[in-house]
């Protein structure tokens, strides 16, 4: 992962976790920009968490307290790949917009949000959640063009 690329995804994973909604908003492609609110944004991240919460056994809300974000992922996905039909998942297509490229697509990152080691013991799970994103080259420079809690 080239240092760019890394630095993007802490300074998006810490925007997260400080819930800087607007903050995280900007650091999105300026089409993703036109239609999703802070508020949107922050729903993508709170309602994954109520999901993870949910499936185990957590009525309440809790945010990921860990400081730091876990990154991965590939530098050789392309758009036209992230555009193939999913055949295990019933042929599903990702909604990758337009203006995501074979060109412009630079990384497909993992980012997991993770829980700290108190917390992790408190609530028995590690993860709150994992997207995955094609970070794209703008004229801004890197943006997140597309993202999906999990790869599919």
């Amino acid at each position: 992962m080239d240092d760019d690329v890394r630095s993007f995804g802490e300074e998006l994973g810490r925007r997260v976790l400080a819930r800087d909604w607007s903050g995280v908003r900007e650091m999105l492609a300026p089409w993703m920009q036109r239609v999703l609110s802070a508020d949107q944004v922050r729903a993508f991240f709170e309602d994954e968490y109520r999901s993870t919460l949910a499936g185990n056994g957590i009525d309440e809300m809790h945010h990921p307290d860990h400081p730091d974000p876990l990154l991965g992922g590939n530098g050789f996905m392309t758009a036209s790949a992230l555009r193939e039909p999913i055949e295990f998942d019933g042929g599903r297509v990702r909604p990758l917009a337009p203006e995501v490229t074979d060109e412009n697509v630079r990384y497909w990152m993992k980012l997991e949000l993770p829980c700290s080691e108190e917390q992790a013991d408190a609530l028995d799970f590690d993860v709150f959640c994992e997207v995955w994103m094609a970070l794209v080259a703008t004229r801004d420079g890197l943006r997140v063009g597309y993202w999906s809690q999990g790869a599919y």
